[in-house]
């Protein structure tokens, strides 16, 4: 059985997860619903009732049973004290880790997960990024933020996590409201994301070298995006900027989100990089 324990930054992975009401429980994952709330597959930005790249990793690309636990929260940045959110009420990364800590972090009865069979993927940085660059100042803590990652990921250490996944930044270029735009804030958005990702991959390789005893690896998305932008047909869509709000018939969910064609790319990435061969 595997274990995918996601942290995420932005609405790409939100899945409408419900707060337990005090002295209730919610469904777990479990075979019937490897995401376990609410109804697969949840309510995500791939598209209304379409798959993302998280419910792909749980239902297609494993040869096991592999249940999603996802913690992931739409707006989140990776610490507000370095990058404020948009609204003071938003997740972060902390959040994320003392939710997992309270719930399943020690490994209950009906979560047993160990440290061979559970991998933390941890997908941040859209907010953080384009929060950046749109405030004066801000893009001189990018190095800051993507730090706050790894001593945040140090905690997941700590409670037993011992296989870790960090996911870049998608370009810009390739989302539908920016094909035709070329100006000075489409420039500072992609460098702001070049800077983001060149700092995620070096702290990767440092957390890597600083946690010998863990398998840390690094995902790299931009040929998805890029693939598909540059060839929609190969991807099944008339072009790339038309958007399908079912997420189906086009690249695009919405003007910034792409549908379940990407998000399967995405899945069969971050599942291949988490356990190896999904045939």
């Amino acid at each position: 059985m595997n274990y995918t324990y996601t942290v995420t930054g932005h609405g790409i992975h939100d899945m409408d997860k419900k707060k337990r009401p005090d002295g209730e429980t919610l469904p777990s994952p479990s075979s019937q619903n490897p995401i376990g709330n609410p109804a697969f597959p949840g309510k995500t930005s791939a598209g209304s009732g379409a798959t993302n790249w998280i419910g792909y990793m749980a239902t297609e690309f494993n040869t096991t049973l592999t249940l999603a636990y996802v913690f992931a929260r739409s707006g989140s940045v990776v610490d507000g004290a370095v990058i404020p959110p948009r609204l003071p009420e938003r997740f972060s990364i902390a959040h994320q880790i003392g939710h997992f800590n309270d719930t399943i972090g020690h490994r209950p009865d009906y979560a047993a997960w160990t440290a061979k069979n559970t991998v933390a993927t941890i997908w941040f940085g859209i907010n953080d990024v384009a929060l950046a660059y749109r405030r004066d100042g801000s893009m001189a803590k990018i190095p800051a933020a993507t730090q706050s990652v790894f001593d945040l990921a140090e905690h997941l250490y700590e409670i037993g996590i011992r296989q870790f996944i960090f996911i870049e930044v998608p370009p810009p270029r390739s989302q539908t409201r920016k094909a035709n735009d070329v100006n000075q804030t489409v420039e500072t958005h992609d460098y702001a994301i070049r800077l983001w990702n060149r700092h995620l991959k070096q702290n990767t390789v440092d957390f890597r070298e600083g946690h010998r005893d863990a398998d840390v690896k690094y995902v790299e998305l931009w040929d998805i995006f890029y693939e598909a932008f540059l060839d929609p047909k190969s991807f099944g869509a008339k072009n790339s900027t038309c958007i399908d709000p079912k997420g189906n018939e086009c690249l695009w969910a919405e003007g910034s989100h792409p549908g379940t064609r990407i998000h399967k790319l995405i899945g069969a990435r971050v599942a291949e990089t988490a356990w190896g061969s999904t045939s």
